[in-house]
Formats: structure tokens, sequence, C-alpha cells
């Protein structure tokens, strides 16, 4: 199979439109047409459905899709990877990291990669932890930063740091006013939380079924951003790590309590995706990543950022 229909299917498939694909393509809407026709002969499987406002993935065409950004991100590479030798690093990296440690991380990984490695362009995602795992597993991802234990399978995996996981409500609350909470009275708050399998969640669930409590779980939000704002609206609380919320404790918009009796702690870690071998410019990326969260270096750590107290 030729990789052009693959590439014009993914470019069909991010912008929902045949004309607009050939557009990018530099191509014209019928010969885009044809070689997607092609492809769907070649696969037996219709892969869009064509509609008056553009093109919609069937569910043959969202199997496709992660296997055919992988297939050519694995062609698109194989220039880097002969250039592993030369003096000066190239090609691109695709990092996916869990909303709650994506900053500073993204922002000073992007900072020494261009210090350093200026040939490297660096692709940065956030996701929830299968999203990672599924991009590790197949190849979309180069490098993910998670909060739960990854298969061994998945790739080589690196501990960076853990956080002790808060309680945030609104500034003011009297619930948060002693500065800790016991796990007890915690899980008897109304939550605004993240869904399973998220990092957190999966910790506070869990030490809530040794403990045979019930978590009182309101409602359920996949958004950090979305989270600290109905909560800072009053009458929810949250789990957090300091460094998420502490721009808006400084704000005087959230408040927080330090969960004990016992304390809830989350492990951090890179995995180096196993499914291709990691080109110089990954492992170079990697070994920032892991010098970013050591205790000491450079005035700062992400280990220290993230695991201090907010003020």
């Amino acid at each position: 199979m030729e990789l052009e229909p693959l590439r014009l299917f993914l470019q069909v498939a991010a912008t929902g439109s045949f004309s607009r694909a050939a557009a990018l393509a530099s191509s014209t809407q019928s010969a885009v047409s044809k070689r997607i026709g092609a492809l769907e002969r070649h696969l037996e499987a219709r892969l869009f459905e064509r509609t008056g406002r553009g093109a919609r993935l069937t569910s043959a065409g969202r199997r496709l899709l992660p296997r055919a950004e992988a297939l050519t991100a694995e062609v698109d590479r194989l220039a880097e990877l002969v250039r592993d030798d030369a003096p000066a690093l190239r090609g691109v990296v695709r990092v996916s990291i869990q909303p709650s440690v994506s900053w500073p991380l993204a922002g000073d990984l992007i900072g020494e990669v261009r210090r350093r490695h200026p040939g490297v362009r660096l692709q940065i995602a956030e996701g929830p932890t299968r999203q990672i795992e599924e991009g590790l597993a197949d190849g979309r991802v180069d490098l993910g930063v998670v909060s739960l234990a990854p298969p061994p399978a998945l790739g080589e995996c690196h501990p960076l740091f853990e956080v002790p996981l808060l309680v945030a409500g609104a500034a003011g609350d009297p619930e948060l006013r002693a500065r800790t909470i016991t796990f007890a009275r915690f899980a008897r708050l109304p939550l605004a939380i993240a869904t399973m399998p998220n990092g957190g969640r999966v910790l506070v669930e869990e030490e809530a079924r040794r403990a045979g409590l019930a978590l009182r779980v309101a409602v359920e939000v996949n958004s950090i951003h979305v989270l600290k704002k109905l909560v800072a609206r009053g009458g929810l609380y949250t789990i957090a790590s300091p460094g998420v919320i502490a721009a808006e404790v400084a704000a005087d918009e959230l408040q927080y309590a330090r969960i004990v009796r016992p304390e809830i702690r989350q492990s951090f870690t890179l995995v180096v995706s196993a499914r291709r071998r990691a080109s110089a410019a990954v492992q170079a990326v990697a070994q920032l990543v892991r010098e970013l969260a050591l205790p000491a270096g450079r005035g700062r750590s992400l280990r220290s950022i993230f695991t201090k107290e907010v003020a």
C-alpha cells in the first residue's frame, strides 16, 4: 500500500472536509476523493460518511485512524534515524503529559530543548492516563508522563517525583479552614472529580475501599480548568496537587487542605514508548525531563514546584 492515500485520509479526518484536505495537499477535491475511494476499495471498508457538511469517519475509519497516524509517523522519522550519529540532533518528539503536571513541565521542557537541541521539534499534548498509554502502545506518543504505574511492556519507565493530594474548595470555605482534613471527613464532601481511571481518582477510590467508605461524587469533569472554576463558585470540592492550584490560591479564588490520616501521595513516571527504537532525539528529550525533575540543579526543579506548599 502507498502511504500517500493514508496521508490524505488523515487530512480529511482532521479537517472533516475533502475540499480543505485538497487545499492542504495542493490538489483538487476530485483527486482526493478518488484516492480515498481507491483506499476504501483496497481495504474493503467505507472510511467516511459523505454529508452535505463534509466528511465524518465511520467506525472503520476510526479504527484505522491511530494506525495510519503511527505508520506515517514511522516513515517520517526514517531520515531522523539515519541522522542519529550527526552532531546536531534533529527530528520530531511527541510528548503527552497528564494535565495535573503539564505546567510548568511543558514550558520548562520547551525552553531547554530550544536552548540545547534547536533541531528537535516537540509536539506536546495533554491527556488522561488511558489516552497516553494508548498512544505509547501504538507509537503515536514517544514519551508519556503518567501517574498510574504502566504495564512493563509499554516501555522503559523512569520515576520522576510524587506529590501530596490536596482538597481544594472555594476561598474562605469553613471545611478547609484548619488546612488539614482527615480522609474520613474528605470522603463525606460533595466532590467534583475526574472520571476513572484518572490517577488521583484511583488513589482516593482505593483508599475509600480500604476504609469501607464511599466517596460523595456529585459531578465528574475531565477538565482541570473547568473543575477549578466550578469549585471556586462554592459548594463543591476537588482533589489537586499543589502546583495545579497555586495561582488560584494566590489570587484568593481557592483554598486548600492537606488530606491526612492517611496522607495520599501521587507518583509520576516518565515512560519511553517501546513501540519503536527510541531515536537519539527521543532519548535526549527523555533525559531533559529527568533532569528537570531532579531535586537540585539550575535553581529550581519540577519536584520542588509540584511538592511545595502553596501560599
